[in-house]
């Protein structure tokens, strides 16, 4: 016999919903039917209001779900605002150690010349 695993996020079901099934006793629902001798017409809209029952549940259950999936939407939404500002601020960060760094590296080198001409004026006075 095959083995079917169901997917839980599928059949998410409420405690109202739980409990309804619970009660739901098949062995008592059969033994009326044929004591009472239920028509067919009644047959039919037992299961037609059955059908409408279920079909209610299974709307309020993608209603849930679609709830829950905005939800995330709006979530994701908001992280991804938040980071798009933490980038933008680390891009701008980046920037300005470059425009820093690039100054230094020019007062570097002017330094090094002034040293290296100090140290020639140096040798030449010694001499």
């Amino acid at each position: 016999m095959m083995s079917f695993e169901l997917d839980p996020v599928q059949y998410h079901l409420i405690e109202a919903e739980i409990r309804e099934i619970l009660s739901f006793k098949p062995e008592q629902q059969s033994i009326s039917t044929s004591a009472s001798g239920c028509s067919e017409e009644e047959r039919k809209r037992k299961r037609m209001l059955s059908n409408r029952e279920s079909a209610r549940r299974s709307r309020q259950r993608r209603k849930r779900q679609l709830e829950e999936l905005n939800d995330q939407l709006n979530r994701l939404r908001n992280e991804n605002r938040e980071l798009k500002n933490r980038l933008t601020s680390l891009t701008n960060q980046c920037h300005f150690v470059l425009i820093e760094n690039n100054q230094l590296r020019s007062e570097c080198i002017y330094l090094q010349t002034k040293l290296s001409g100090l140290c020639k004026l140096l040798a030449n006075i010694q001499i």
